[in-house]
């Protein structure tokens, strides 16, 4: 019995098979398929597109591997053909549906073929987007797969498939929770519209709270970048987590370089209260090194009302 992690529990699983359009589709960060067959037929693997649920599972599969995972962000809608697609698919009708998912790319990708004896069982009776010998079978786009064999191949991927999809899935739940913290701002009754703005504004380092992280910083604490238009207003405390006065304070800002931001953002760096760098065990020291960031770097003195919410930062945003 194949048991995975239990937060994975409950969530659907999918297989996509993208064809020729992987690259858009999975760079884009997005599924897309026409409605119906070239001869107007129905086509089920198409109408699954409709049944995708936000958090959801992507199996990302082309030229014979699986190379990406990814987690459904919105339920699908309709929209034109997507242009970057270019001459590629120019007989699918100019509407379809679209599925927002956020993907990762896989540097361990799967080929599916080499472990068809432990997949073939949990293949599905009908629309299998493999065959029972391990090759693709193209003509089905996106299929529905068991959770037993979506457990199975984030295992047979190893270490970094059960990473892949435990950050997605942190991703996604901060993602709501952002917007359930974002709709509970503006159906506030006791906020005036100018005070819903600037919170909503402060979600994206804008606004009021952006103004009052620079009047406390100055260049980006790692970098040393002073270009304001290139740096990033970044809440230390997140602000899905913050109270309403914490999420316009300035104090509970640093000003960042987007790279930076993002591992600051995602826990994988964090400061000690006497600006020490702080790396965790979970980033690649590589990236590091191709970002050109000292492992020993000390960001300067910080305030002490900063020190506070570097703590909670360092308690729960941070990976240990």
């Amino acid at each position: 019995m194949i048991t995975g992690n239990v937060e994975w529990r409950n969530m659907k699983w999918w297989w996509v098979n993208h064809s020729q359009t992987r690259q858009q589709e999975v760079g884009g960060g997005y599924l897309w398929s026409p409605k119906i067959n070239r001869d107007n037929s129905r086509n089920q693997t198409y109408e699954n597109m409709t049944a995708v649920r936000p958090g959801d599972v992507v199996f990302s599969y082309a030229d014979g591997k699986i190379g990406g995972i990814g987690i459904a962000m919105e339920l699908a809608k309709e929209t034109p053909k997507p242009t970057e697609f270019g001459s590629t698919g120019v007989n699918w009708a100019n509407t379809g549906w679209f599925v927002d998912v956020n993907f990762a790319e896989l540097g361990n990708a799967l080929r599916p073929k080499s472990k068809i004896e432990a997949i073939r069982s949990l293949l599905p009776q009908k629309y299998s987007p493999i065959r029972d010998d391990g090759n693709g079978n193209q003509k089905f786009y996106l299929t529905a797969i068991s959770e037993e064999l979506g457990i199975l191949l984030v295992e047979l991927i190893g270490d970094e498939g059960r990473s892949v999809v435990s950050q997605l899935k942190t991703h996604f739940d901060a993602e709501t929770n952002t917007k359930i913290a974002e709709n509970n701002i503006l159906s506030d009754p006791h906020l005036g519209d100018t005070e819903k703005e600037q919170l909503v504004l402060a979600r994206r380092g804008q606004g009021l709270f952006r103004t009052r992280v620079l009047a406390i910083e100055t260049r980006c604490r790692v970098t040393g970048i002073r270009s304001r238009e290139h740096l990033r207003a970044s809440h230390i405390k997140p602000w899905r987590l913050s109270t309403n006065a914490e999420r316009l304070d300035g104090h509970n800002g640093l000003l960042l370089s987007p790279h930076i931001d993002h591992l600051f953002d995602q826990g994988y760096i964090s400061f000690t209260d006497d600006g020490q760098l702080l790396i965790s065990p979970q980033l690649s020291l590589g990236i590091l090194l191709a970002w050109g960031v000292a492992k020993d770097i000390n960001v300067g003195t910080l305030s002490g009302q900063q020190m506070v919410y570097l703590g909670f930062h360092r308690d729960t945003v941070f990976r240990r």
